[in-house]
């Protein structure tokens, strides 16, 4: 009785034509967006270095230097190469408190996202299975909150809580909850007339396995680009609030505290607006650049067309 030859150890790797991995195919679809690479790299610098700020920053962010009040940065005239970027209007390292302020940006940007889009989650997809009353009572209750400028309620929030880092993070998060609402119901509804749904009903599926095991996982791509893009108002909310005073308080280094208190020396020091504005301005553009990324990645209408 003849045998069958074994392959050769070259013949058992993958053909050419094998389709992907789920990660490579999404690494492909990420890096074919040249500005979501460069938004990516950028970011990856900003956090490596809001990690490490306490080794990376030259001074302590609330360090005074007294006879360095308004040093230019280094490349202008009258600079100081012990402060690349100069200091401010007290005397302390813009650069310093640049890259310790970009760990409260960061941290605020990303709880604020997770406490929004938790409850956002579960109220989205309750408001798809549950019934027309629940709906109703809570896309409502969305509407009227987005027909509020989100900037004004959450001043209006934190009129009531008081000024603070953890009242400016739930005021952030109250904000940007009514989009994640709508954006789970919307996905979860078209979900929810699939086959596979169907097929997991007439298998004895629970309703919170349906919501939360077999539906909401194919409702996370939408939500993750949603996130992504959340991720950068939130920044921006926490530095206007910072501006306006009901943030982050002095003397701690946040971006949008840094610009409240350097407005009055604008036309006296540029650096000292300009700088943490420049901040506020590629960390948005960066995370925006990579949610296009995201977006391009994980939408599949876009590969279909593609």
């Amino acid at each position: 009785m003849s045998t069958l030859p074994l392959p050769a150890t070259d013949e058992l790797e993958l053909a050419p034509g094998t389709p992907p991995s789920s990660w490579s195919e999404f690494w492909r679809g990420f890096t074919k967006n040249k500005g979501a690479v460069v938004g990516l790299v950028f970011m990856v610098l900003v956090c490596a270095a809001a990690l490490f700020a306490p080794w990376v920053a030259p001074y302590d962010p609330i360090e005074q230097f007294r006879e360095h009040f308004l040093t230019p940065p280094a490349w202008v005239a009258g600079g100081s190469s012990r402060f690349l970027l100069g200091t401010d209007e007290v005397g302390r390292d813009i650069l310093s408190r640049l890259i310790h302020g970009a760990r409260l940006s960061l941290f605020v940007g990303f709880v604020s996202v997770v406490l929004a889009m938790i409850p956002g989650v579960v109220l989205g997809l309750s408001a798809a299975f549950f019934g027309k009353a629940l709906d109703s009572a809570i896309m409502r209750f969305m509407d009227i909150m987005m027909a509020l400028p989100a900037l004004l309620l959450a001043v209006a929030i934190m009129a009531v809580l008081g000024p603070g880092l953890g009242n400016a993070m739930v005021a952030i998060a109250v904000v940007s909850l009514p989009a994640y609402v709508r954006l789970t119901r919307a996905s979860a509804m078209t979900e929810l007339n699939r086959d596979y749904v169907t097929a997991a009903r007439l298998s004895g599926a629970g309703t919170l396995r349906l919501m939360f095991v077999t539906v909401l996982p194919n409702c996370m791509a939408p939500l993750i680009v949603h996130a992504t893009m959340g991720f950068s108002a939130a920044i921006l909310e926490i530095s206007a609030l910072g501006f306006l005073g009901l943030g982050v308080q002095p003397p701690l280094p946040e971006w949008g505290t840094m610009l409240a208190s350097a407005r009055d020396y604008i036309e006296r020091a540029w650096w000292v607006v300009t700088l943490p504005g420049l901040t506020i301005l590629f960390s948005v553009l960066a995370i925006n650049l990579m949610g296009d990324g995201l977006r391009d990645a994980l939408d599949p209408k876009l590969k279909t067309a593609a």
